[in-house]
């Protein structure tokens, strides 16, 4: 092929709808991946927000059987003279400490 066949309307206008096509599929799936990943935040955003709701009423359940077991224990010692309630058998994660 000559020079000047490689420059040809045609063959220009082939490869540049070539061109155009490949670009226009790789931006289609390029949108719909964007799309499930948008879809994928929110919905990690919207599990975020449930999470953080359910671990505040769990820390306020623990601190109120917390306090629970602290007025069985008083009741224990109150009407049981002599007789130490059991030690707990548990130890809170430090993880939860400054939380309870």
């Amino acid at each position: 092929m000559t020079t000047s066949s490689w420059l040809s309307p045609e063959l220009v206008q082939a490869s540049g709808m070539a061109m155009a096509t490949v670009i226009g599929a790789v931006t289609a799936w390029q949108a719909r991946e964007v799309n499930k990943l948008r879809a994928r935040v929110e919905s990690l955003e919207a599990q975020a927000v449930d999470d953080k709701r359910r671990f505040r009423d769990a820390i306020r359940l623990i601190r109120a059987l917390q306090d629970h077991i602290d007025e069985l224990r008083l009741f224990l010692r109150i009407h049981v003279p002599g007789q130490d309630p059991p030690e707990a058998h548990y130890k809170i994660p430090a993880s939860l400490e400054e939380e309870l």
